[in-house]
């Protein structure tokens, strides 16, 4: 892999993390508790309330991971490691960082 594939995918990833933190902070009213008070909501409303907040929640855990996951990649590609299998340490297809850069595991890896 080239110095200019590698400067892509760190422009991709810095691009990626910004736009999940910044969903982060506006997703963060969406998991906050439910009203529970029954003269306030009904309990059907106060269900589809419980399952979005449930939903928020989880899209926010996942966010954290896929967060994480991106600073990952960043810290390989400032220790010249990025591209490279992190049980294996081979190469990792470039056609599967173009799909997500920061995927630490090539394929064979991936699957076990």
């Amino acid at each position: 892999m080239d110095e200019t594939q590698i400067k892509n995918f760190k422009q991709q990833l810095l691009q990626l993390r910004s736009e999940l933190m910044s969903l982060s902070s506006t997703s963060d009213d969406a998991a906050k508790a439910v009203e529970l008070d029954q003269s306030a909501v009904g309990r059907l409303s106060r269900m589809d309330a419980m399952r979005a907040q449930s939903m928020a929640i989880e899209a926010k855990v996942r966010r954290e991971h896929q967060i994480l996951s991106i600073e990952g990649a960043l810290r390989r590609i400032a220790a010249d490691d990025f591209g490279f299998c992190l049980t294996c340490g081979e190469e990792i297809n470039i056609r599967r960082l173009e799909v997500d850069p920061s995927y630490s595991l090539c394929i064979k890896c991936a699957d076990k």
